[in-house]
């Protein structure tokens, strides 16, 4: 009786002990520039990379998986069925990153076009709903555009970067900023040499090399937030 108590024991410390190792979950919810690229012909530049793609290297241990896809606001991800399928399928206490905001300007386009009032409801309504499941939100704003003009820097998302910023902070949610981050290595590189880090002379898509630096800067600001679990 002693020796089976002793091996119920022992097997019950190991499945206890897979249970403690269990990797944290991460979905990622953006657009191209977050998603995996499987299939870059469908967007015309083989080279393009998403950070998302990458960012299993910069943050060993972590389950992630990548929601992201090309075209993807706030708007199109609600009324698309991509958000509903995510928060049935997420798992309760994961984390999520959402990183939307490069096309949500686009007036042409009425399935993702969002004014900046409707896009910072849309994103409080994304995190209420993720939030219901006990999801740890992180918010990033959008990488920067690399745009030039007579060798002047403008950057181009202003009031919807700025919308993510007052979600997060409204919300007291942990922010990754990603564009100001994106922005002063593009400015400090300058017209030519910013683009080492976009596919094929796009001004928003990144490569390897840009992707590996926006998914370097999310990982390093999440270990300097200090965020418990990743």
């Amino acid at each position: 009786m002693k020796r089976l108590i002793l091996v119920l024991s022992l097997v019950t410390l190991v499945l206890l002990g897979a249970e403690a190792k269990k990797p944290s979950v991460l979905y990622l919810v953006g657009d191209e520039v977050v998603a995996s690229m499987t299939a870059p012909e469908d967007l015309n530049d083989s080279s393009a990379v998403g950070w998302g793609q990458v960012l299993g290297d910069c943050l060993p241990g972590v389950e992630i998986v990548n929601r992201a896809y090309a075209g993807a606001t706030t708007r199109a991800m609600l009324t698309d069925g991509q958000w509903a399928d995510i928060m049935t399928n997420i798992p309760k206490k994961a984390f999520m990153m959402i990183n939307l905001g490069h096309h949500e300007y686009d007036e042409t386009d009425p399935r993702v076009y969002s004014t900046l009032e409707e896009f910072e409801n849309n994103l409080l309504q994304m995190i209420a709903e993720a939030q219901k499941k006990r999801v740890k939100v992180i918010l990033i704003t959008p990488t920067t555009k690399r745009f030039f003009y007579d060798s002047s820097y403008y950057p181009r998302h202003g009031a919807y970067a700025e919308g993510v910023r007052r979600v997060a902070q409204q919300q007291k949610l942990p922010l990754v900023d990603l564009e100001a981050a994106t922005r002063a290595r593009v400015e400090d590189a300058g017209e030519s040499a910013s683009a080492v880090f976009f596919a094929g002379g796009d001004a928003v898509l990144l490569n390897d090399t840009g992707a590996r630096m926006a998914a370097k800067i999310v990982a390093e600001t999440v270990k300097e937030l200090k965020i418990k679990g990743l």
